[in-house]
């Protein structure tokens, strides 16, 4: 039987709800997919999704996880953690999925080092959302 993924519609309201919440964006000069060539920082980018088959014998699902990564160049890690917690405060309620409707929304974790330019911070953010096809 076949059934779509929720992948984009998912990259989608991550996206809207990032580059739409105010606190975000008085963090970040912007939210990306693909970053552009010198853009300063510090930014955030949607980053690496993954799925797993979550069905059942009568409806069709996945648990599909997201990295969000937040990139500052600011001296120490505390605008990382300042960006992280307004990214995790915006994906904190519900996101709307055409076609979907998430069951689940989970933090699985989040991250702050040094890129391999010591000037530069890395946060990661990691998402899960359960959904299933309406």
């Amino acid at each position: 039987m076949y059934f779509d993924t929720a992948l984009w519609p998912l990259q989608q309201s991550i996206y809207q709800r990032l580059s739409t919440d105010a606190k975000v964006m008085d963090e970040v000069t912007d939210v990306f997919d693909s970053v552009p060539e010198n853009q300063p920082y510090p930014y955030v980018v949607i980053g690496e999704p993954s799925t797993i088959p979550f069905d059942t014998k009568n409806t069709f699902g996945e648990e599909l996880s997201i990295v969000i990564h937040v990139w500052s160049d600011y001296e120490g890690k505390k605008e990382a953690y300042e960006i992280l917690n307004a990214c995790q405060k915006a994906l904190a309620y519900k996101l709307e999925l055409s076609g979907f409707k998430i069951l689940k929304t989970e933090r699985l974790g989040m991250q702050v080092f040094d890129d391999i330019d010591p000037r530069i911070k890395h946060g990661v953010l990691r998402m899960k959302y359960t959904v299933k096809n309406i």
